[in-house]
């Protein structure tokens, strides 16, 4: 509904491919591995990582009705969806919070021409008052990686410089995402440092696989996909109380909005705000789903008919 076609539906019959081949467990039901008032320490036990990461969310949010600050990792898992729907679990509530996740290696370091640190999405949320509030939810290459599906399905080019060729040549075709293509950080060297922090806090901290230990969309029966996941949620009643905290947050967008605007550009966006308006249309209307994803769709369907 928020218009990340690259997540979602798209990846609905990817799941029940690894599911099918034995890679991801779908009867594993998540661990507690160390808890404290403030702190968790979840594994996922080889299953899916949508629902071990919103459990573990739904845990820490408990835990941040009487806490500061709390932050909880998840090891053993797998993909975990848009990084944003779980900072925005706790920002519905009230409260400041991050998520990010390690991937496999997908992303050449900077000056690199092979794939050495994974695409690891990060994200934020804060809630408003007037406003909705903020959301940010990005990965760490040029562009996400369901964007080039999307792209490939629909037979079109992409810019020079997103991605290279697994033999680390520049292209412009996006069906080499499925021949082994190399991201490459947004922002030369800053999406590089940004990839690297997230590894610090899912897989040093999280103790999850790091980097090449890292096997996201596992297919292989018997062995452990180990990505990391890693969530901060700040309660505001600690720092001035929740009111004071989303009229800050408003008076902030007030003056992004303010700001004069570029010739030809209409109005200045806050983070989220895009994404607000399609959720807000599609409850109203419905919404059109990209022919990737209804393919995505059609083929998952036919997989629980056999």
């Amino acid at each position: 509904m928020r218009g990340i076609h690259s997540h979602g539906v798209v990846r609905m019959a990817r799941y029940i491919d690894c599911i099918r081949a034995g890679g991801i467990r779908a009867d594993a039901v998540p661990e507690t591995i160390s808890e404290t008032p403030s702190s968790l320490q979840v594994s996922a036990a080889g299953g899916l990582g949508i629902p071990a990461a919103v459990r573990t969310m739904q845990r820490l949010l408990e835990k941040a009705a009487s806490q500061p600050i709390v932050m909880g990792t998840v090891n053993h898992s797998d993909h975990y969806g848009a990084a944003g729907h779980y900072s925005t679990m706790a920002a519905d509530k009230g409260y400041l919070a991050f998520s990010m996740s390690n991937t496999c290696p997908l992303v050449a370091p900077t000056g690199g021409r092979a794939a050495a640190i994974g695409n690891n999405p990060f994200a934020y949320s804060a809630p408003g008052g007037k406003y909705r509030g903020l959301l940010f939810d990005v990965c760490m290459s040029k562009v996400a990686s369901g964007k080039l599906i999307i792209a490939a399905d629909e037979h079109k080019s992409i810019p020079e410089g997103w991605i290279l060729t697994k033999d680390g040549k520049p292209t412009t075709a996006p069906n080499e995402i499925w021949n082994d293509a190399i991201m490459l950080p947004f922002a030369e060297h800053k999406g590089y440092g940004f990839a690297i922090m997230v590894e610090l806090m899912t897989a040093v901290l999280g103790m999850s696989g790091m980097m090449s230990s890292v096997h996201s969309w596992n297919t292989v029966p018997g062995r452990d996909a180990n990505t990391g996941h890693a969530f901060i949620i700040v309660n505001p009643a600690f720092f001035g109380g929740e009111g004071q905290f989303r009229a800050r947050v408003d008076a902030m967008i007030d003056e992004l909005k303010a700001c004069p605007t570029q010739e030809g550009v209409k109005e200045i966006l806050y983070p989220g705000e895009l994404e607000w308006r399609r959720e807000a249309e599609a409850l109203k209307n419905g919404l059109e789903l990209p022919a990737a994803s209804v393919k995505e769709l059609e083929r998952a369907e036919k997989m629980q008919q056999y």
